[in-house]
């Protein structure tokens, strides 16, 4: 059919054509198009724009893109343009398919090359073609939204040709759910090529997630706000032509508003007689806001479609029942007409100019105006909506479609009992769940009305879909919606089955504590397992939660008597998993509550086990598996940490678990800034950031963002990570544990700062909340080492001092090497201290921090450690650190370490005596020429090409150079050939750990 259609599709046919299309004037918006042309001029420099268009209807939003669409194309830019679709809101990520579907389908059209494996599979999930099935989410690792969302991010740095992108998304205010998740994402992670980011809507209707997320543009972005306004007088003479009198004109001006379509079609009323344009603009005053048609535009759209026969007009529904834009192949079949009539009806069609060429495919149609489809829509027969919506999914299913695709045509098709089509929603949520959760939702919520009203039994389709339904409701973040439909899954349960219900409640008690309930979390399990007999281990999962639940609580002793039942009954049946579970309870809650001996044992025990078990029998232990790993980085095991981490991560991820992926992304970005990878540790933490957003877990997103600036505040400049840190205090909502670790970030950052009063002050705030709050905590000695350092720099030794002793008791009172650590150095910044005695406390510390792994931190100490070497005049001792440090900052990217070696680096170069001056004496000619040109960072080799001789002799002078000068090494001749002392860059203040 689709030969036929190239052969007989004739949009130019003046004999099957009544009226020559125009496209409609652009007046009076010469600002918009000059902003907007700022916006391409901007993107042409490099820099992004997001321009946010809105208007009425009718106000020319879509036809100001065109126009800028075609400025951009002119200039060189990459254009994609999508509209999303009043009636075609259940399809995932709709108007990014519309935008770029053409591009993946034409060759070479988006640069695959550019796109690994993985995100051209993820791409797949949402570009899959009508005419294939959905690939195998199975075989897709990483399914989380943001993944997703990046691969799209990828694909668009992947269609610029150079000159940058232009992405049009239309229609705005009727996105599908997975767009208007994508459109945040967009608008805080910029892609890397320059693009201009133009989002039309009607404000009125735009739903409250839409317009929220334009405040949430990053810096990234340039910004622009269009809102549209009527056109003027002139501007309406023009669009009514002068064929109509004044009086005419002013009539019908006064009836449209202003507005460019009203006025449009009220012009087109003009060659109809007086008395209907009398009435026409009788009619449109009573109406401007579009949000239903007025009269007038419903009199001149009737009278277009008046002239249709009634097969041409079938054609018509047939295209309003496929979509906009709709594929003409399947017309014939929806329409139930043979194919010739609908190949000539279609003619018609595009010669009255009822429906187009789509402008982002050659093989899709469109629609004139969405309000055209609109009221075609409306004047289809009921019944006849839902048997074409029928044929139409037939047509998909034979041509191979997916349930994704066919779902929203099955929703308006199926009826009540229909078990195929509740079996096929199922599918299509299944396949969306991870990416669309919402829309997974509504197809499970359709699926559910389907299902007969009678008993449903366990057995019964219907306590499958709500719980699948409960799944789709947590991964949107409705975690209260989640709570609800597993109580309404329960209540199916009869009595008889209860061993069905144990999985559910443990569900239902996790997500109650995930909202921080913790109380309504306890009754619902104590309640469940009041009524279970106490030598049951069916209940294993409700005492696991149970337990987690109390050692939330501090209750410790309660959590490990709800442990000692769990572990009694697994040991009868070799349960592993619950073992493991245990452990990792048990070490989490002893690292609470400062019991360090018990923190390493647990954490020994529950990794031998995990360790021993395959990623199957883990799957139903993650949330354990993340207590696991959080103790470790307690405990200072960070390798053990991340290793864990990184395999929940995955299992997560296979298994569609995202409910503890924050978690456990949160614990793979502090164990990895712990050993010094940077980039990764970011990677991770904005990756939580992302899942706490889809989740609305706004502690989780505080801690993450806290993650991120620790992180960026080594790499970088403290100056970039201080605004992210002090979102991320904000954002945390209680003053709980997360809290504590995000204000000791800031703490931090603080110190670099130099704004130290703020840094004591935020360690004494969590210090504090921890000592109201009852348990030591692991890391307590860190925080109070932040403080001594912070005393003692603003020049108060008897505070610094303090901090210093209760840095020592803390670490004391957990005895871990990193903890020793922090306390030797915190003693060490204490002013007055016997500098020999500060170098013996600060190789103690750098050698405690290196013993965990801490690298970075370590290298922190060593520079600290050189200050005192050097304050005693152990300067080759001092180079020395300072040259790790400054390895191991240019290996580890660690650039505002690096940045502060380098000015040690010159400081203790200019303690050295000068060799510059004595070099003539001692040295001959040509040993000084050679001396000077090592000292400029010349090879050996280099040296030799220079002066004309072998590298053997280079080296042999060298030899004798060192000797002379008294130095050992080339470092330290530079030194001596460098600047002299007196340069402001020699004078930067010491650096402080």
């Amino acid at each position: 059919m689709a030969d036929g259609l190239s052969r007989r599709f004739r949009p130019h046919d003046a004999a099957s054509r009544p009226r020559q299309r125009q496209v409609p004037p652009l007046l009076e918006r010469d600002s918009e198009v000059a902003r907007l042309r700022a916006a391409l001029d901007a993107c042409a420099e490099g820099r992004s724009t997001v321009v946010e268009i809105i208007g009425d209807p009718g106000l020319g939003k879509t036809r100001l893109l065109t126009e800028i669409a075609s400025v951009a194309r002119d200039s060189g830019l990459t254009v994609l343009s999508g509209r999303a679709s009043e009636y075609e809101q259940e399809r995932p990520f709709a108007v990014v398919v519309d935008a770029l579907r053409g591009r993946l389908e034409s060759p070479g059209g988006c640069g695959e090359s550019a796109l690994d494996e993985e995100n051209q599979a993820l791409l797949d999930l949402v570009f899959a073609h009508p005419a294939r099935s959905m690939p195998d989410c199975s075989r897709i690792l990483e399914v989380e939204r943001f993944r997703l969302f990046g691969a799209i991010v990828r694909l668009l740095e992947s269609v610029d040709a150079g000159g940058g992108v232009l992405l049009c998304l239309d229609d705005l205010h009727w996105a599908d759910d997975g767009t208007l998740e994508l459109l945040p994402y967009l608008l805080r992670n910029p892609p890397a090529t320059p693009v201009v980011l133009a989002c039309a809507y009607r404000p009125r209707q735009a739903r409250p997630r839409l317009t929220a997320c334009f405040p949430q543009t990053v810096d990234g972005y340039r910004t622009d706000h269009l809102r549209l306004a009527p056109l003027g007088r002139r501007a309406g003479d023009v669009i009514l032509g002068a064929g109509s009198s004044p009086e005419e004109r002013d009539r019908l001006y006064a009836a449209s508003g202003g507005n460019p379509l009203y006025l449009e079609v009220l012009a087109r009323l003009t060659a109809g007689t007086a008395t209907d344009s009398a009435r026409a603009g009788s009619a449109a005053r009573g109406d401007g806001r579009f949000v239903d048609l007025p009269a007038s535009l419903r009199a001149a759209l009737v009278r277009e479609l008046a002239l249709l026969d009634q097969h041409q007009f079938l054609v018509l529904q047939a295209a309003a029942v496929l979509g906009d834009p709709f594929d003409p192949d399947l017309l014939a079949t929806v329409a139930d007409v043979a194919p010739e009539p609908t190949l000539e009806a279609l003619d018609v069609l595009a010669g009255m100019d009822l429906v187009r060429r789509s402008g982002r495919s050659d093989r899709m149609l469109q629609f004139r105006h969405p309000l055209l489809r609109r009221l075609v829509s409306e004047e289809v027969p009921p019944g006849w909506w839902m048997s074409a919506h029928g044929r139409a999914d037939r047509a998909l299913h034979e041509a191979g479609a997916g349930p994704v695709e066919r779902a929203p045509y099955v929703v308006r098709s199926a009826t009540v009992g229909d078990l195929d089509a509740v079996r096929l929603l199922r599918k299509a949520a299944e396949r969306t769940m991870y990416s669309v959760p919402a829309t997974a939702a509504s197809w499970l919520r359709a699926a559910l009305r389907l299902l007969k009203p009678t008993a449903d039994g366990p057995g019964e389709p219907k306590f499958g879909v709500l719980l699948a339904l409960a799944r789709a409701l947590g991964l949107t973040g409705d975690l209260a919606g989640f709570r609800e439909t597993l109580t309404e899954a329960l209540d199916l349960l009869p009595s008889h089955q209860r061993h069905r219900r144990v999985e559910v409640v443990a569900l239902q008690a996790q997500v109650e504590r995930i909202l921080g309930d913790l109380g309504e979390a306890r009754a619902v399990l104590e309640t469940e397992l009041a009524a279970w007999p106490d030598s049951s281990g069916v209940t294993n999962p409700l005492r696991l939660e149970l337990a987690t639940v109390r050692m939330t609580q501090r209750a410790y002793d309660e959590s490990a008597a709800h442990l000692d039942a769990a572990l009694h009954h697994a040991a009868r049946s070799g349960d592993r998993g619950t073992q493991i579970a245990a452990a990792a309870c048990r070490a989490l809650g002893a690292a609470y509550n400062g019991e360090t001996g018990a923190l390493l044992a647990q954490a020994t025990d529950a990794a031998s086990a995990v360790d021993a078990m395959d990623d199957a029998g883990l799957i139903a232990f993650l949330d354990p598996l993340s207590q696991l790993g959080w103790a470790e980085l307690l405990a200072e095991r960070y390798d053990a940490a991340v290793r864990h981490v990184d395999r929940g991560i995955k299992i997560a991820r296979r298994t569609g678990q995202s409910h503890v992926m924050p978690y456990l992304l949160l614990s793979h970005a502090w164990g990895y800034r712990a050993v010094g990878q940077l980039t990764d540790s970011i990677g991770s933490a904005e990756a939580a950031e992302e899942m706490a957003y889809l989740l609305d877990q706004s502690d989780l997103l505080g801690y993450a963002l806290a993650l991120r600036a620790q992180a960026l505040m080594v790499r970088g400049d403290p100056m970039t990570a201080a605004p992210l840190a002090e979102r991320a205090l904000r954002t945390i909502r209680a003053r709980g544990r997360l809290w504590g670790l995000a204000a000791w970030v800031l703490a931090d950052i603080r110190f670099e700062q130099g704004r130290l009063e703020d840094c004591v002050t935020l360690v004494q705030a969590i210090a504090d909340h921890t000592r109201h709050s009852g348990p030591t905590h692991t890391i307590k000695a860190a925080w109070y080492h932040t403080a001594a350092q912070a005393e003692a720099t603003r020049g108060r030794p008897q505070a610094a001092r303090a901090w210093a002793e209760r840095a020592a008791e803390a670490a004391d009172a957990v005895g871990l090497r990193g903890q020793h650590g922090y306390a030797a150095a915190a003693q060490a910044s204490v002013p007055g201290h016997d500098p020999a005695a500060c170098v013996e406390l600060l190789v103690r510390a750098a050698q405690d921090f290196a013993s965990t792994g801490q690298i970075l931190i370590e290298a922190r100490t060593l520079l600290t450690l050189a200050q005192a070497q050097a304050a005693t005049g152990q300067l080759d001792a001092a180079a020395q650190n300072v040259g790790k440090v400054k390895h191991t900052a240019a290996a580890y990217g660690a650039g505002h370490l690096h940045t502060l070696a380098v000015n040690a680096q010159r400081r203790i170069g200019a303690l050295r005596p000068r060799a510059r001056a004595m070099a003539p004496s001692v040295l001959s000619s040509r040993e000084y020429s050679i001396a000077e040109l090592a000292s400029q960072g010349a090879s050996n080799r280099d040296i030799a090409q220079k002066m004309f001789l072998s590298v053997k002799t280079v080296e042999a002078h060298m030899t004798r150079i060192f000797r002379k000068l008294g130095v050992e090494s080339r470092w330290a001749l530079a030194q001596s050939f460098g600047e002299p002392p007196g340069r402001s860059d020699h004078a930067a203040p010491w650096p402080t750990p």
